[in-house]
C-alpha cells in the first residue's frame, strides 16, 4: 500500500505535467499535501533537536526531483529567516509540517520582467500570514506571490515544499533558473486591498553570507517508483 507521501507525490506530477488542463488536479494536491504531517516524511524530535543544534541556519531535506517537480522539506533553526527570493516561471505549494513560521509574499507589477542587477523593481507586498502545521498550504504561480521571505516563529519549523518546474530546468532556452535575492528599499502603506499592504520597490541583492544550509538524508519512503 502507497504512504501518504507516495500519494502526494504521484498527484504533483500529474498536476504540473498536466497543470493548464484544469483546477481539479491542483485542488487535489492541496487537500493531499494538507494531510501530509512530518511524521509521513520521518522528521522526528531526534531530527529536530539536531537542527536546533548544528551550526547552519537551515537544514534542506531532498525527497524527488526529476524535469518537472522538486520535494524538498526545510527546516529553519529558531528565528532565522528565509531571506527574500522568486521563483522565475515557476508554480510553488508550501505547506508547513513542524513549528510555526510568518510568510511574507510579493507579487512583480510587471509580469515576466527581466531582472536586471542594480534596477529598482516595483512590487506589492501581501499580508502577512502566521503557519503552523494545522493550517492549509500556500500556493504561489510565476504571476502572483512568486516572492517571499519567511521567518521561523517557533522553531525548528519545517515545511514541504513542491516546486514545478524545478530551477533546474532551463528556462527557455537560457539555461537552468537562477534564485534571487530581493530587499526593500522603499515602501508605502495601501490600503485600498485587504490581502495587500504596501507597494514596495525592491533590488537586487547579493547571497546572504550568514544564510547558509546544510544537507540531511531523506529517511522516509522513496518516491522513484510513483513519480517518474
Amino acid at each position: 500500500m502507497a504512504s501518504a507521501i507516495e500519494i502526494l507525490g504521484k498527484q504533483a506530477m500529474k498536476t504540473f505535467s498536466d497543470y493548464w488542463r484544469g483546477p481539479k488536479n491542483l485542488e487535489k494536491l492541496l487537500s493531499l499535501i494538507n494531510k501530509i504531517t512530518a511524521e509521513d516524511v520521518k522528521l522526528d524530535k531526534t531530527v529536530l533537536d539536531y537542527v536546533s543544534r548544528q551550526p547552519a541556519p537551515m537544514c534542506v531535506i531532498d525527497i524527488f526531483e526529476n524535469k518537472d517537480i522538486t520535494i524538498t522539506v526545510f527546516i529553519l533553526k529558531h528565528g532565522v529567516k528565509m531571506p527574500m527570493h522568486d521563483h522565475p516561471g515557476m508554480h510553488g505549494v508550501l505547506k508547513v509540517i513542524s513549528g510555526m513560521v510568518e510568510l511574507n509574499s510579493y507579487s512583480l507589477k510587471t509580469k515576466n520582467h527581466v531582472i536586471k542587477p542594480k534596477e529598482e523593481i516595483a512590487a506589492v507586498r501581501h499580508r502577512p500570514v502566521y503557519l503552523d502545521s494545522n493550517s492549509p498550504a500556500c500556493t504561489f504561480t510565476p504571476a502572483e506571490k512568486n516572492l517571499h521571505e519567511i521567518l521561523s516563529v517557533e522553531g525548528p519549523a519545517a515545511f514541504l515544499d513542491i516546486l514545478s518546474p524545478p530551477y533546474d530546468v532551463d528556462k527557455f532556452g537560457n539555461g537552468s533558473r537562477p534564485c534571487t535575492y530581493f530587499k526593500t528599499v522603499k515602501s508605502k502603506l495601501c490600503s485600498e486591498l485587504a490581502d495587500i499592504i504596501e507597494e514596495v520597490q525592491l533590488s537586487v541583492t547579493e547571497n546572504f553570507p550568514d544564510f547558509y544550509s546544510s544537507s540531511l538524508e531523506y529517511m522516509g519512503p522513496s518516491l522513484k517508483n510513483y513519480c517518474d
